[in-house]
């Protein structure tokens, strides 16, 4: 299955990382969602990009230091969601879950255990700084994960990185994916998805380079696009 991956739902309609839009991009056939997550001062898990709420909901305050009952004072049409209810709302949809923070690795893969056939259709990211850590320390305390390696840097990632992570999913920005050696990691038996991509002849010459999914803010148009290539 060649992965469509709304990133953080369909953010051109609807604000980021919301049940709106995330139910906007599945309505569309979006087959996977790329969403990030986060604590609250209460140990909630929320899905949530940036550590505060100001630039989304112009409230000067960081997550970690609200109750779920503060945020959700915030937010008005969209309010900040639990991982919860996203659990409740997709049952059959292939997760990207951005781990934004080591606090929240932990009680995300319980919830997902917890929850069905979650936990396997999940697949585990932590694009920021110390993630390929975290991600190392999930691989150990969780050999069943299915993790992607975020990257940016433009050669192919080091072989005692991808031996201790062992990673299924790379995940390369487009700009890097000749440099990162796309084609021998697809050849060695990852799959690899590029991304996010707005440019439309961006997505085309990715699906031409051949990858396996495409990260995208725009879904509507990645999934026209690929109709139009007559490929599902």
């Amino acid at each position: 299955m060649f992965l469509t991956i709304a990133h953080r739902g369909d953010p051109l309609v609807h604000r980021e990382n919301t049940l709106p839009s995330l139910r906007s991009a599945v309505g569309k056939g979006a087959n996977t969602l790329e969403f990030d997550l986060r604590l609250t001062r209460d140990a909630h898990i929320v899905l949530l990009h940036d550590a505060g709420l100001g630039r989304l909901w112009g409230h000067d305050a960081d997550i970690s230091d609200l109750t779920l009952a503060e945020v959700r004072e915030t937010g008005g049409e969209y309010q900040v969601p639990t991982f919860g209810e996203v659990l409740d709302a997709f049952d059959d949809t292939t997760f990207l879950v951005d781990l934004k923070t080591d606090d929240v690795i932990a009680p995300a893969v319980a919830a997902l255990r917890r929850h069905g056939d979650a936990f396997d259709r999940s697949i585990f990211v932590a694009a920021r700084r110390g993630g390929r850590e975290a991600l190392i320390r999930l691989r150990a305390d969780a050999p069943d994960a299915t993790i992607g390696l975020d990257w940016t840097e433009e050669q192919p990632p080091p072989e005692e990185l991808l031996e201790a992570m062992r990673p299924q999913y790379f995940g390369p920005r487009w700009k890097v994916a000749d440099a990162a050696g796309v084609p021998a990691m697809r050849e060695r038996g990852y799959r690899v998805w590029v991304g996010p991509l707005g440019d439309e002849a961006e997505v085309v010459a990715a699906m031409e380079y051949g990858v396996d999914g495409v990260v995208a803010d725009d879904i509507s148009s990645l999934l026209r696009l690929r109709t139009d290539a007559g490929t599902s």
